[in-house]
Parts: C-alpha cells; sequence; structure tokens
C-alpha cells in the first residue's frame, strides 16, 4: 500500500494542480491553431471564388471546314453571349488546313433567324491578316445562323465555299467582363492572403 506523507504531500498538490491546469491550456492552443487553419482555408476559397467570379469569359474560336474542304474558317462572337440589343463582334479567321492564316480571301456573309436573312454584306476581300471582324445587332432571342462563304483566295476564283455556325442570343449566360481593375483586386487578395498565413503562423 502506497503511503505519502504529509511533508512529500505538500510538494505533490503543486504538480497535481499545475498538471490539471496545464491540460486545458493546451487544449485551448490546440483550438486556435485549428481556427486558424480554418480561417486561412476560407479565405483562399473566397479567393478562388471570386478569381472566378471576376475572370472574363473567353470562348475558343470554332473551327469547320468549309464545304468543299478547301480551307478552314474560324468563328467566335464578342461578347461570347450576346444579347437582344448589344453590338456584337462576329470574328471570322480564313485558316489553311494546318490552322495556320489564309490571306486574300473573296468572302460574304450571311445572317439567317430561320428562313429569314436578318443581316448580310456583299463579297468583300480580306487581305495579309486573314481574318475580319463584322459588327452586328441582333435585335431579338433566339438561335441565328451565321454562313461564311468563300468566293476566292490569292485572288483566284474558286466554286463558292460555305461555313455555317449557330449563335444564340439572349441566353441569360452572359459574363461580364472586368478591365485591369480586376486584376489588380485580385493581386491585392493574393498579397493579403500570404501577409495573414505568415502572421498566423508566426503567433501559433
Amino acid at each position: 500500500m502506497l503511503s505519502i506523507s504529509g511533508k512529500h504531500l505538500v510538494h505533490a498538490l503543486p504538480l497535481l494542480q499545475f498538471f490539471y491546469i496545464s491540460r486545458p491550456t493546451s487544449h485551448t492552443v490546440s483550438k486556435s491553431r485549428n481556427g486558424v487553419k480554418v480561417s486561412l482555408f476560407g479565405a483562399l476559397v473566397a479567393l478562388a471564388i471570386m478569381t472566378i467570379l471576376m475572370a472574363p469569359a473567353y470562348a475558343a474560336p470554332i473551327v469547320k471546314p468549309t464545304s468543299g474542304g478547301t480551307l478552314n474558317v474560324g468563328f467566335e462572337t464578342d461578347p461570347a453571349n450576346p444579347n437582344p440589343g448589344d453590338q456584337t463582334e462576329l470574328k471570322i479567321s480564313f485558316l489553311k488546313k494546318d490552322n495556320t492564316i489564309q490571306p486574300h480571301i473573296d468572302y460574304r456573309v450571311s445572317v439567317k433567324q430561320g428562313d429569314n436573312q436578318i443581316f448580310g454584306i456583299p463579297v468583300s476581300h480580306v487581305a495579309e491578316q486573314g481574318a475580319v471582324s463584322i459588327p452586328v445587332q441582333f435585335q431579338s432571342a433566339g438561335t441565328y445562323q451565321v454562313t461564311v462563304e468563300v468566293q476566292g483566295i490569292l485572288f483566284q476564283p474558286i466554286p463558292p465555299e460555305t461555313a455555317t455556325f449557330t449563335v444564340t442570343v439572349g441566353s441569360g449566360s452572359s459574363v461580364p467582363e472586368f478591365g485591369p481593375l480586376a486584376g489588380l483586386i485580385i493581386a491585392i487578395s493574393i498579397t493579403s492572403v500570404i501577409i495573414i498565413s505568415k502572421k498566423a503562423q508566426l503567433h501559433i
């Protein structure tokens, strides 16, 4: 049987008190660390969501071969998701079969909604740049067909070849575009998260 004298008991009690006091303190520090980790994780998640929301949407150009297979035609709209009444650019590029620029193309463009032609340009010529941007304004929501017709290459006429693309107007998925301010905000946010992380590590 273990016995403790009065003298030894006096020395044992402070040790017991230290043990029971120190344990909750350690637990509190652990909670603090977890809280910091959660805060940093939340900040990083918020930054990622903000970056996604603020980044403008850029749709990759659609590339199709012409009906005769002589060349490829690249097509995209700016904005990527046009709305009725908005100024929209039809961006068209003429490409060789290896998708490099094909200069000096004679072409014309027409836009239809169903059987009704709502826009068109006569035969035109694109020079060395091999690409053109055509402004158009869609008056109503719906699906439109944009037909690019090629009639000549390098000043030589060819039998007409076409490539047709679909444009959906008023889809409700338009994404706002942000300028340099968006990049500045993102950079400041990233810097802030890094500084907070370093300070948190120093205080843990």
